[in-house]
């Protein structure tokens, strides 16, 4: 192998390293800005159903993250039990809610201040329900 080809081949390796690191650091600075959960956000729902207004309180407690929701509109029995199964990806989150007999899943992300998401409502585990909610932080 030629000195030249060792050259083009110690400045493509270059290159590549420079590139592959430099991606490292996007991905370290995407993850170092993980979404703010906690607060307090309001706003309103709506279903195929009944549909009112919804207030989520999120805050850490400790390395926990403690939750509590409450739907508020005609119709609407009072939760059952608080929100349980809190989980977050990014900025997505999920939690599960009883109501009555209904057991109810909450999906969406957050975005800035305001979280939007899904609600799928299940009554002896066949689904009798969806609907959307947007809360904003307080």
């Amino acid at each position: 192998m030629s000195l030249a080809s060792l050259r083009r081949a110690a400045t493509l390796v270059a290159a590549v390293a420079t590139l592959v690191s430099v991606r490292a650091s996007d991905l370290t600075a995407q993850g170092a800005a993980a979404p703010n959960w906690a607060g307090t956000y309001k706003g309103s729902w709506t279903s195929d159903g009944p549909s009112g207004t919804a207030t989520l309180v999120i805050a850490k407690d400790g390395s926990a993250w403690k939750v509590s929701h409450t739907l508020e509109g005609d119709q609407v029995p009072p939760p059952s039990g608080d929100p349980r199964d809190w989980k977050t990806e990014g900025n997505a989150f999920s939690f599960a809610q009883t109501y009555g007999e209904f057991e109810v899943m909450f999906k969406g992300t957050l975005e800035g201040d305001v979280i939007k998401g899904t609600i799928e409502a299940y009554q002896g585990g066949s689904m009798v329900g969806t609907g959307s909610f947007e809360l904003k932080k307080q």
